[in-house]
């Protein structure tokens, strides 16, 4: 009886071993897709700069505030800390005197055109602890304007920010001889100040770049 029972707890043991065996197996062929897919998309896709502040130069015509009471913002090319990115000598400074619910408008220097399939939007941003919103509208190919929220400022120090291109966001070429784009055609902070008065808000922007790759194009004739 006991042999017959120790038989049975062996069986039993040999079983699970087996299933944990190929649940285990399981988890490292699907971890292993991952990898693979995850290799395949960083060879397809790659990281351009769209703006580096290097030989553009931002003034306060690139700004604007709707006024209400004092509000009064700022902006200036900086050299002291950039971004730790390679070759990175210039940034944009901006500050902006307002209060919750005021809206600063950036408006670039030189179009920010991505002409490839655009997967995410990326942009290092300064924060110094303030809480207000940084966002861009962009412009799709059929010409609609979308706002993105790119975060809250409320940390210190150099951080990129990253924003998804959604398939909201027409970008796809129609037609072989149709080139398509989309744009960034400002970039806006909304002040969060627990006073009812204005207050200083500080923040620095360095390299706007786009993780991108070469449009599908149809060259199959179906005429055959």
């Amino acid at each position: 009886m006991k042999k017959l029972i120790y038989g049975c707890m062996s069986l039993l043991l040999c079983c699970s071993i087996g299933i944990l065996y190929a649940q285990d197996e399981k988890s490292k062929e699907a971890q292993k897709v991952l990898e693979q897919e995850k290799q395949l998309s960083d060879q397809v896709y790659k990281e351009v700069i769209i703006e580096d502040f290097e030989t553009t130069t931002y003034t306060e015509k690139n700004i604007s505030i709707k006024v209400v009471k004092d509000e009064q913002s700022a902006v200036s090319m900086r050299t002291d800390y950039p971004a730790p990115v390679p070759n990175s000598k210039r940034y944009l400074g901006v500050k902006v005197f307002a209060k919750s619910g005021s809206v600063l408008t950036i408006i670039p220097a030189k179009p920010l055109i991505i002409d490839k399939y655009c997967k995410y939007i990326n942009m290092w941003v300064y924060g110094k602890n303030f809480s207000g919103e940084l966002s861009i509208l962009v412009k799709d190919a059929n010409g609609n304007i979308k706002r993105m929220v790119m975060g809250k400022l409320n940390f210190l120090g150099w951080r990129k920010l990253s924003v998804p291109i959604t398939d909201e966001i027409a970008q796809e070429d129609k037609y072989l001889a149709q080139k398509r784009n989309i744009e960034i055609v400002k970039i806006l902070y909304n002040p969060s100040t627990l006073e009812r008065l204005p207050a200083w808000n500080y923040f620095y922007i360095d390299d706007i770049t786009a993780i991108v790759r070469e449009k599908y194009i149809d060259r199959q004739s179906d005429e055959w």
